[in-house]
């Protein structure tokens, strides 16, 4: 939910939840709410039913939010439950105040449980109490049919059992003393039994419940007695309970004759005619039975106990609820079970549970439970996915015939991620994520300020949202984490602030001289054309040009200054009088894109100048050109500036006025740049430099890439990597995807346009193929060209705009499930041109958003064979590495030729049938039908 709302021109903070907010949302999943809430009403989530959990930004001063919850900040009161929430609800041990009818309406919630170190609460049976167990606060409807009140509950507090309308039966086992006329619904007082042990004041305790409207009552039986199957005088089988000491039942079988197929445990049973709850799976209770192939457990048991199911050869399916803990031993051993989800509630699973399951291919975990060194024992080829951190859970001892464990799990920084309108951040920075394919990760979010592909953040426009990072493995969440993300408004566009563009001159660099190079600094004040103070932005920037004449020498800030003041204080006031304004750093100068890295400065004497805590993010290639940006800061910032532009200056009519401010000098030296590396020949991506052995990872790389993209030629390493794409001997390039190694080449520099605006820094394509033979459809058919493909929607993830598979049937992302996960958050979407139709030579290029792709036949081919202007001459432009290698559009090309055929992204000038591929020996213009699997490969390309 965005921190604000919109109405014309004005701007509205969400301060308040009222009743209902919600009612009309009835796909509504999660909320994440703004800091700026203040108020909620009880009823706000009221009938929104598929609400599953809610968050708040951790920057709330008012609330806090725990397990999908909303609490006081403090956790001292529960105020919000979502009525879709599911498993177990854990509530903080600081919690004392709980509203009425709170959980009335959860019907997903089988059990509460209250946290380590409470005060005012305890839970019991999955009942929540005070914390002396005297008064019954509350049972969800989930609970079960059956409950027991312990020896020490005296009181039962109002709507404890709202909607609880199907209770069957109540065991008090102490002396319940007063029961709220509001505590029980009407259908639960005519219908429900009320087991009350004889003895001492029974006649009183009979009264209190007769008085509070039961009239159901009798004799619960004693631990160990036990309900069996029978008819007449012979035993029949079936299922057989025994009555455990908590008053709850162990379920069992009994007798010559198998189960059915497919069991069913009930979630209650009778003894004597009180109906308890069945807890718990008796020890051997189905051992060996094999007509067993699946058992649904009722969400009332908590343990399995040992070899429960052990020998059931024919058990492959069995759902654990959320209400489980315990897995005793042996309790699942030899039986043909494929597929293991262990919900969060499991603490403990013990030795041999899953042994000598010879099908098990997965494990699951959604919690952290203890298991036993040789749970797995005997299980071969299994991939246990358990939460981050928790390995320690599942070793020493994990048995190593081919096993593995794969850490899943997100966590992002809890300080908000401050981004301009326009820019791009990396939302996982200061956080980790850990998505072990096929575990899927989604972003949600509200859309009007932001857009989130891949953890990279989009600012659209000034605006709150709260991001949630979402890992799900087959629809189900597994891990969820949430960050606040604050987009302020675009300086550059807004605030008519400019800084003129300077040259530095032509003069080689060496030893300690230096270039002064000064920039006039101007603001726009009046209307909304310029800088208007009645919106006050916390800053307001603008961007110079500055351009390195020399052929061949490299150069970095070395200081910056303000010469002069030029009447800053005309323009410019304190906001704290017992700071003068000559004594604040109003200023600052920053590489586009790297406001980290700024260096802030002042007009009056000990802040008039600054230098760069890192010099080289200023740095500017031989002829190039790179953006920096100038800042006023307009802050709160004790460092920087506590200042607001007058209100006088801003009311200057009709017309923006120019005003200047300072002038700037900027003091530059000689650089000489040798990147350090940070990679190993054993990452899943490197870059190796022959000429100075420099390994590179692929954190570097994307650094490098980042830098291109924001300086373009100005980039300190747009040489050394526009000397890779003429010279691939200069370098050597490897990826490992699905444990296969592949050589990668770059292809060019600052040629692919972002989705996001701006171009990519580095494209690169496989020196090579993938391993295996790919179709491009399903089917002989061309028709929605590579948009519509089926070999473009398995080459990318599903959350990539228009990625839809139409002419595959099904789209398993297959390809895109063998990139390593750092490699798939680091490559960048670009827009890639393509003809959707064969319709002879008419264009109607079309533009996909891709992460993967295949080069089109434009890309490869300097001139096309059909003439310049037919639509396969609009697909693009060559790659300069193919620049002179391809001198044929229609002829052999030997640095073309793998030996087999290779796909390219644009669809037959001659049918409706056929893809465009690279034959044998290099020609480019060969046509395949678009369903052919056998012979033609795929050479991917994707962008940093």
């Amino acid at each position: 939910m965005p921190a604000n709302v919109t109405s014309g021109s004005t701007t509205y903070e969400v301060a308040a939840l009222a009743k209902d907010a919600f009612a009309h949302c009835s796909e509504l999943a999660s909320i994440s709410l703004p800091a700026t809430l203040r108020e909620v009403d009880p009823d706000a989530l009221a009938g929104c039913t598929s609400l599953k959990s809610l968050s708040i930004s951790a920057k709330s001063e008012a609330f806090a939010s725990s397990d999908g919850m909303l609490f006081s900040k403090d956790y001292s009161k529960l105020l919000l439950i979502p009525e879709g929430k599911e498993g177990a609800a854990v509530i903080p041990g600081k919690t004392s105040s709980v509203p009425t009818l709170a959980f009335s309406r959860c019907q997903g919630i089988p059990s509460l449980i209250v946290g380590d170190g409470g005060t005012a609460l305890s839970s019991y049976n999955g009942m929540l109490f005070t914390k002396d167990m005297k008064t019954l606060i509350a049972c969800t409807p989930a609970a079960g049919t059956a409950v027991v009140l312990p020896t020490e509950t005296e009181a039962i507090g109002e709507y404890a059992f709202a909607g609880c309308k199907d209770l069957a039966s109540i065991t008090a086992l102490g002396n319940v003393r007063t029961i709220d006329s509001a505590a029980f619904p009407d259908e639960a007082k005519t219908s429900a039994v009320v087991a009350l042990p004889t003895g001492e004041n029974y006649e009183a305790r009979k009264a209190v419940w007769e008085a509070a409207g039961f009239e159901h009552f009798a004799e619960p039986a004693k631990p160990g007695a036990t309900a069996r199957p029978e008819s007449g005088q012979e035993a029949m089988s079936g299922l057989t309970y025994t009555l455990l000491d908590d008053y709850t039942l162990a379920a069992s079988w009994e007798g010559k004759d198998d189960p059915a197929a497919e069991l069913e445990i009930p979630a209650s049973a009778e003894i004597n005619g009180v109906p308890y709850r069945v807890s718990t799976i008796a020890e051997n209770a189905f051992a060996n039975r094999g007509s067993l192939t699946s058992v649904k457990l009722p969400t009332s048991i908590t343990s399995i106990n040992t070899a429960a199911f052990a020998g059931c050869a024919n058990l492959a399916t069995i759902e654990f609820p959320n209400t489980l803990r315990t897995i005793g031993e042996r309790a699942f051993e030899a039986t043909s079970i494929k597929d293991v989800w262990l919900p969060a509630s499991i603490e403990t699973i013990g030795s041999k549970a899953f042994a000598a399951c010879e099908s098990l291919e997965r494990v699951v975990a959604l919690g952290t439970p203890e298991a036993a060194s040789d749970a797995l024992a005997g299980c071969t080829n299994t991939s246990i996915y358990i939460p981050s951190g928790s390995q320690d859970s599942w070793s020493p001892g994990l048995p190593s015939e081919g096993n593995h464990l794969l850490p899943y799990g997100v966590s992002l920084s809890q300080e908000p991620l401050a981004i301009e309108a326009g820019q791009e951040a990396n939302l996982l920075e200061g956080g980790n994520l850990q998505a072990p394919d096929p575990v899927e990760t989604s972003y949600s979010y509200a859309a009007t300020p932001l857009s989130v592909d891949a953890g990279q953040v989009s600012a659209k426009k000034a605006g709150t949202s709260d991001v949630a990072a979402v890992l799900t493995l087959d629809n189900v969440e597994l891990a969820r984490a949430s960050r606040t993300v604050e987009v302020s408004p675009n300086p550059d566009a807004e605030s008519g602030i400019s800084l003129a563009s300077a040259d530095i001159p032509a003069v080689y660099l060496t030893g300690d001289t230096q270039i002064n190079v000064t920039a006039p600094m101007q603001v726009f004040l009046g209307d909304g054309n310029g800088y208007d103070v009645a919106t006050k932005p916390e800053c307001a920037t603008g961007t110079a040009i500055f351009k390195n004449n020399s052929s061949g020498q490299a150069v970095q800030l070395a200081s910056v200054s303000c010469t002069t003041n030029l009447g800053v204080e005309k323009h410019i006031q304190t906001l704290d009088s017992s700071r003068n304004l000559n004594t604040q750093r109003i200023f600052s100068l920053y590489p586009q894109g790297n406001e980290g890295a700024a260096a802030s400065f002042g007009y009056g004497t000990g802040v008039n100048s600054a230098v760069p805590t890192d010099k080289a993010a200023f740095g500017i290639a031989p002829g190039g050109s790179v953006p920096y940006t100038f800042r006023l800061n307009l802050t709160n910032d004790p460092s920087l500036a506590n200042a607001e532009v007058k209100q006088e200056a801003a009311s200057t009519g009709t017309n923006p006025v120019s005003v200047s401010l300072a002038t700037v000098m900027c003091t530059f030296e000689g650089l000489t740049f040798t990147p350090t590396g940070h990679g190993n020949p054993n990452d899943t991506f490197y870059l190796w430099d022959t000429s100075t052995e420099q390994y590179y990872s692929l954190a570097d790389v994307k650094v490098h890439a980042v830098d291109i993209s924001n300086k373009g030629k100005g980039s300190l390493y747009y040489n050394m990597y526009a000397a890779y794409v003429a010279g691939d001997s200069k370098y050597v390039c490897k990826s490992k995807w699905s444990g296969a190694t592949y050589d990668l080449c770059i292809i060019d520099v600052l040629h692919d346009d972002k989705a996001s605006g701006g171009k990519a820094g580095l494209t690169f394509q496989f020196d090579g193929l993938l391993d295996s033979p790919e179709s491009i459809n399903s089917s002989s058919t061309n028709v929605g060209g590579w948009g519509a493909s089926g070999l473009r929607a398995n080459m990318n993830p599903d959350n990539l705009p228009n990625v839809g598979g139409v002419n595959n049937g099904s789209d398993g992302n297959y390809i895109w499930n063998q990139v390593p996960v750092d490699l798939q958050n680091a490559i960048e979407v670009v827009k890639k041109k393509y003809q959707p139709t064969y319709n002879g030579s008419t264009s109607t290029i079309t533009i996909s958003n891709d992460k993967l792709f295949i080069a089109s036949y434009s890309e490869l081919v300097e001139s096309s064979k059909w003439g310049s202007n037919h639509w396969t001459a609009q697909e693009g432009t060559q790659y300069a590495y193919w620049h002179q290698k391809v001198t044929e559009n229609d002829g052999e090309n030997s640095s073309l030729s793998e030996g087999v055929d290779w796909w390219e992204r644009s669809v037959s000038p001659g049918s409706s049938e056929d893809f465009l591929n690279v034959n044998s020996f290099g020609d480019p213009s060969l046509l395949t039908y678009a369903d052919d699997s056998d012979y033609v490969y795929v050479r991917p390309c994707f962008c940093l």
